[in-house]
């Protein structure tokens, strides 16, 4: 699993390539404490279109930087999904938590 971060201004943009994994989650946990120290980053974008696939950790780990967001009164959404991802996501309801589209 690759993470690419781009902050611009009050905006960071993430993207995860390839599977979202347990061994991935401590990184993943990493980068969004780190995001989330940046007072300036009030909102922030996911792609996940190259993920394929999201274990509960992995999914874990994305409600917890979903959850810093929302307390904050800023915003967490997901701008791009694999295509098996949104069926996962659409299945386990995560789309009715965490905002989905552009």
């Amino acid at each position: 699993m690759d993470i690419e971060i781009d902050i611009d201004q009050d905006r960071a943009r993430i993207a995860i390539l390839g599977p979202i994994d347990t061994a991935g989650g401590a990184e993943l946990s990493a980068k969004f404490a780190e995001i989330a120290k940046d007072a300036s980053v009030r909102r922030a974008e996911l792609n996940l279109s190259e993920a394929p696939s999201i274990t509960s950790a992995g999914i874990g780990k994305l409600l917890a930087f979903y959850k810093h967001f929302d307390k904050e009164g800023s915003g967490l959404r997901i701008v791009a999904l694999s295509p098996q991802l949104e069926k996962q996501f659409r299945e386990i309801h995560l789309d009715q938590i965490i905002p989905i589209g552009s």
